[in-house]
């Protein structure tokens, strides 16, 4: 009777220690006042929720895996109250990714008439190349794309970027290989696990999956992103 006790007194205090906490993260701006002790008891909480979390809601598409991330890797507004860290969880569980259009992701190459004046430079280029045996059909170039993570409000966006050969083949351009592959998120880190890259089309795509973990505000997910490439005739890359 003396051990039952004891437990239950154990889980009293805890849990009423673990009330105090959000009682001081929903007065206090500053959590980084909390104590050590405070914060591992938090971080025990948080992964009690996602657990739940986990189990009872539907997965998004491209969500792998999701974890409370290491203690020492939060962020000082990762820490808050356990309703607004099972709101997050539920939206992290629930996120999805998909790749932004051309169309939506700005850079100097989507003005038109930026645009047409690569061709025309990269067509010029390839001509004087035909007429001089001196200069190699081979060309390097840059690009990029982006994948947007959707969880809530607060979207965070993988910036994919390569440096690609092209080469001649006949009367175009075709991909021949990449190298420095770049993965840049624009809120917390990308931890790239894997890749598999793909020349398809007769090459003119490079399709690409990527395996990776994001870790933003106390959660770590395990996503893979999908994005694909393209060369144009005159060796621009899309």
């Amino acid at each position: 009777m003396e051990k039952k006790s004891s437990i239950k007194t154990y889980k009293f205090f805890t849990a009423l220690f673990a009330f105090a906490c959000i009682l001081f993260i929903t007065n206090n701006s500053a959590s980084a006042e909390l104590s050590q002790h405070a914060k591992e008891q938090l971080h025990q909480q948080y992964i009690e929720i996602l657990n739940e979390v986990k189990s009872t809601y539907t997965w998004g598409d491209g969500l792998v895996g999701i974890e409370v991330s290491p203690i020492e890797d939060f962020e000082e507004e990762a820490w808050v109250s356990l309703e607004e860290f099972k709101q997050r969880a539920i939206e992290r569980v629930q996120s999805s990714v998909v790749e932004i259009p051309l169309k939506g992701f700005e850079e100097d190459w989507t003005s038109e008439e930026v645009f047409k004046q690569q061709a025309i430079e990269v067509t010029q280029a390839n001509a004087v190349a035909a007429l001089s045996n001196t200069i190699t059909p081979f060309s390097t170039t840059s690009a990029s794309r982006m994948v947007r993570v959707i969880h809530g409000s607060t979207p965070v966006d993988i910036a994919v970027s390569a440096t690609f050969t092209t080469q001649l083949a006949g009367s175009r351009q075709i991909f021949a290989s990449y190298s420095n592959l770049r993965t840049t998120a624009s809120e917390g880190y990308f931890n790239r696990t894997g890749v598999n890259a793909r020349i398809t089309g007769l090459g003119s795509n490079y399709a690409f999956t990527i395996g990776g973990s994001l870790n933003y505000l106390g959660f770590t997910t395990n996503h893979t992103l999908n994005t694909n490439f393209i060369c144009l005739p005159t060796g621009v890359v899309l």
